[in-house]
């Protein structure tokens, strides 16, 4: 497998498939993400002096609260914790960043995995969830004595931060692992999961492994592991986490 081919093949076609419109003072940004109703993700940003404005324009949590999500206490602390790994501010129902200029493309990848994060949350009301993936991934490492890190960041190779949920020391017979979540196992979450770990990879220890969680009880886009096998990223099935298999690859 020509590993490298895969990943410029990857970067060529993001890039591509980034677009922009000048709409007043604002550019609007469609990326090749989508959101929770299948459109494409898309936010604006103006310049003000040396800094940079990002806003969704309330777009995010207004169209999450049409498919008749509410807003519990629960999946509050989460919002508030999601917007904090990314530096995202929330005004009403707008999600707003603001940056020197100069960091535009990191805050660029930053906004758009807040927000994409943010739509994740539909999940927990579509499912009707009592709790949110990540309180159940807690609860199940501390019953498992499973011990990490929690909300973690590396920088990768092009200078972006990247954000896991969990890191679990090496140990003897182990390496480094990072934890990802996914609530939703579309390809969306697919793409920049795959982004993130080829990011951040090659700044890590060399046998350093990413593990991705996956949430079965929603449905699990066509292809989504294959492609994460192709990357050797290893995936466990929420349904299936207490198989020997699974719990060697957290805890050995």
């Amino acid at each position: 497998m020509d590993i490298q081919k895969y990943i410029d093949d990857y970067t060529s076609w993001l890039r591509s498939e980034i677009t922009f419109n000048q709409v007043g003072e604002y550019y609007e940004i469609n990326t090749p993400f989508l959101d929770s109703s299948n459109d494409y993700l898309q936010f604006y940003v103006k310049q003000d002096g040396n800094d940079i404005f990002f806003t969704d324009d309330g777009y995010t949590l207004n169209g999450l609260e049409m498919t008749g999500f509410k807003m519990t206490p629960n999946r509050k602390r989460q919002l508030t914790t999601i917007l904090n790994q990314y530096g995202v501010k929330l005004s009403k129902n707008e999600l707003i960043l603001s940056a020197p200029a100069t960091e535009f493309a990191k805050r660029k990848h930053a906004f758009t995995q807040c927000i994409l994060k943010v739509n994740d949350l539909y999940m927990t009301a579509r499912t009707k969830v009592t709790s949110y993936f990540l309180d159940d991934i807690q609860e199940f490492f501390q019953a498992r004595e499973i011990y990490c890190f929690e909300n973690v960041q590396f920088v990768g190779k092009s200078g972006y931060a990247h954000n896991y949920d969990f890191a679990i020391q090496r140990t003897r017979n182990m390496p480094e692992r990072l934890c990802i979540a996914i609530n939703n196992p579309s390809r969306t979450a697919l793409s920049s999961t795959i982004f993130a770990w080829d990011d951040t990879k090659p700044s890590r220890r060399e046998d350093s492994k990413l593990i991705v969680l996956l949430n079965d009880s929603n449905s699990i886009s066509r292809g989504v592991e294959d492609a994460f096998a192709n990357y050797e990223i290893d995936t466990i099935h929420w349904s299936e986490r207490e198989q020997p298999r699974n719990i060697e690859l957290l805890t050995a």
